[in-house]
């Protein structure tokens, strides 16, 4: 009995020390509502999965089958695997016999090499691609050495969008990845077959009223093409997604994976082409009109023809629907509540936006535009005059940011201007683009307000596996607005403790440390932070915003925000916990 406790206890102890595991990517990215699939996750760290986390019941985890580490393998054993699957693709099931006197250093021993005709397609695939293609040291990176096979269902009555998916074993939860439940139709690319082997025909995929969304993967110099067919004269509207599923790659220049896209007819003849969407998001998205109907090719790579197992993307493709034009305001009013909101778009015939409005008496105010972080294509320059005048008072262009937050930080591009107006009168704000351009994309949202200190708090991660035995390190980055220089306190659930958690004037990063404060165990459950403050008087208390901090390209360091904080809290008795010596002395009495 005894060595069962301390098994039980070591294995805990061993739980709060251990490493989280790392999800490297997904693939495919997505799952239609109201159908099962098998994904194949890359990462590290995944000794005993336990289970996958969603933050909604309506997708489930059916299966998880971790994939056994391959080790390199000797020309002898892999030309043994190789005709042995070779066998399998003929229907022949029964292995090769193996060679004779093999040397000890000839031959790995794995679970999979040992069962080559119980493995299904898709384990087969895997292990064809491992003993063909030559790996590159620069490409196999630590980080994406471990697979899992998980098969995930998800209801019809799932919502459409994206979700958090998480990783956890009894040590650890993995940083979330974006993982998309669609209405389309998804299609996945063929798995892989080896270049011996005859070629199977490439499926036709018929794009209705609903779209397809195209599943892949781009590994070193490749080149992914789907088969569709069109409908002549419809406009159709392509749009890949591969940088919102890994918008940071740490060890790779650039830092992230740049797809570009071609359509070709039957031909050959080149009916579109995509390469960045505009001049700061790399993934394409375009529309484009077929000449005829029929069959089509979308083609894919990476701009440098780089690929690698975490280059994961999807091509959404269906007839285009126009969108509603964005409403312009440009009200003559005066500030109401201390805030006063225009909203526009700078017009390809214009080149600029202008808007007036009445400052009151002479003050302090600042002027705030909303365009890239919102997804505008708009570099803006914000300028200031008087409505008499021509003459430019002030000019405000990029913001210099030491946080970068989102997986294309853009929110630097938004000018903020402050100014000390010394008399009332009407005055006019000046929107034009940086490079001259406008269009449907340039919009734009104005903030002119009365000087409001205040604060934004992001986090380094999203994820808290804590136990009540050991400090957890947290690190919160502080972001101080309209001048704020006060104190900030960080408001935790009743389930953790916390130390060092007041931030004081100026301080703009903390590292605060956590336990669990609850004595019963807890499932993996979403949780929320607050911080807290004082600015003229009043309290001022923000959500703090989940990130998980990921370096890009050696050097950059980024925040990307998570749906949520996720904490999962294990309690663990200490040895002189009065419940426990209790139950020992009735156990000593019997």
């Amino acid at each position: 009995m005894r060595r069962i406790i301390f098994l039980f206890a070591l294995s805990a102890l061993l739980s709060v020390f251990a490493v989280d595991p790392y999800i490297g990517y997904i693939y495919p990215s997505g799952i239609q509502a109201g159908t099962t699939n098998r994904f194949i996750i890359g990462g590290q760290n995944f000794w005993k999965l336990r289970g996958m986390y969603f933050g909604s019941d309506s997708l489930r985890v059916i299966d998880i089958k971790q994939v056994p580490n391959l080790p390199f393998t000797p020309t002898t054993q892999r030309r043994h695997l190789l005709k042995w699957l070779d066998g399998i693709a003929k229907g022949d099931l029964e292995e090769p016999k193996k060679p004779k006197d093999i040397p000890v250093n000839e031959w790995r021993s794995n679970s999979w090499y040992r069962a080559v005709s119980s493995l299904d397609e898709l384990e087969r695939s895997i292990l064809e691609r491992f003993l063909i293609v030559p790996r590159n040291p620069l490409q196999a990176a630590p980080s994406l050495r471990q697979m899992a096979i998980v098969t995930i269902a998800a209801d019809a009555d799932a919502k459409i969008g994206s979700y958090d998916a998480s990783m956890w074993h009894s040590g650890g939860i993995s940083a979330p990845r974006p993982f998309f439940v669609t209405d389309m139709p998804r299609k996945k690319e063929p798995l892989y077959s080896p270049p011996h082997r005859p070629k199977m025909e490439v499926e036709i995929f018929d794009v209705t009223e609903k779209g397809v969304v195209l599943d892949g993967q781009i590994m070193p110099g490749e080149t992914d093409a789907f088969r569709l067919r069109l409908n002549g004269k419809s406009e159709y509207r392509l749009k890949v997604v591969a940088r919102e599923l890994q918008p940071y790659v740490g060890d790779a220049v650039p830092g992230f994976f740049n797809p570009a896209v071609v359509v070709k007819d039957s031909l050959g003849n080149v009916v579109a082409f995509g390469d960045d969407t505009s001049r700061f998001k790399p993934d394409p998205i375009f529309n484009f009109v077929p000449p005829f109907t029929g069959e089509y090719t979308i083609e894919i790579h990476d701009l440098l023809y780089r690929g690698r197992a975490d280059f994961v993307y999807s091509i959404e493709i269906a007839p285009y629907v126009k969108s509603e034009k964005i409403a312009e305001t440009k009200e003559d009013d005066i500030l109401k509540d201390g805030v006063l909101e225009f909203s526009g778009k700078v017009s390809e015939a214009e080149k600029k936006s202008t808007c007036e409005f009445t400052v009151e008496k002479p003050g302090k105010k600042f002027l705030e535009v909303f365009a890239r972080r919102d997804g505008s294509s708009l570099d803006a320059v914000l300028t200031l005059r008087k409505a008499s005048s021509s003459q430019t008072i002030m000019q405000w262009d990029d913001v210099t940011n030491k946080v970068f937050v989102g997986t294309i930080p853009q929110v630097e591009c938004d000018p903020v201007g402050e100014y000390d107006f010394t008399e009332a009168g009407r005055y006019v704000a000046e929107i034009t683009d940086r490079t001259g351009h406008g269009g449907d994309d340039y919009f734009w949202k104005l903030e002119v307000r009365d000087p409001t200190p205040q604060f934004e708090v992001y986090s380094t991660r999203s994820t808290l596996p804590i136990s009540n035995t050991k400090d957890f390190k947290m690190d919160f980055v502080i972001v101080r607005k309209d001048g704020y220089n006060g104190t900030v306190t960080l408001e935790f659930p009743k389930e953790i403790a916390a130390k060092n958690f007041v931030a004081t004037s100026g301080v703009e990063r903390i590292t605060t440390q956590v336990k669990y404060a609850s004595r019963k165990y807890s499932e993996l459950k979403p949780i929320k932070i607050f911080a807290r403050g004082i600015s003229n008087g009043k309290i001022l208390r923000r959500e703090v915003v989940a990130c998980d901090e990921y370096e890009q390209a050696f050097a950059w360091r980024h925040l990307v925000p998570a749906q949520s904080f996720l904490l999962r809290g294990v309690f663990i008795k200490p040895s002189g916990d009065k419940k426990s010596a209790q139950n020992k002395t009735k156990k000593t009495k019997k």
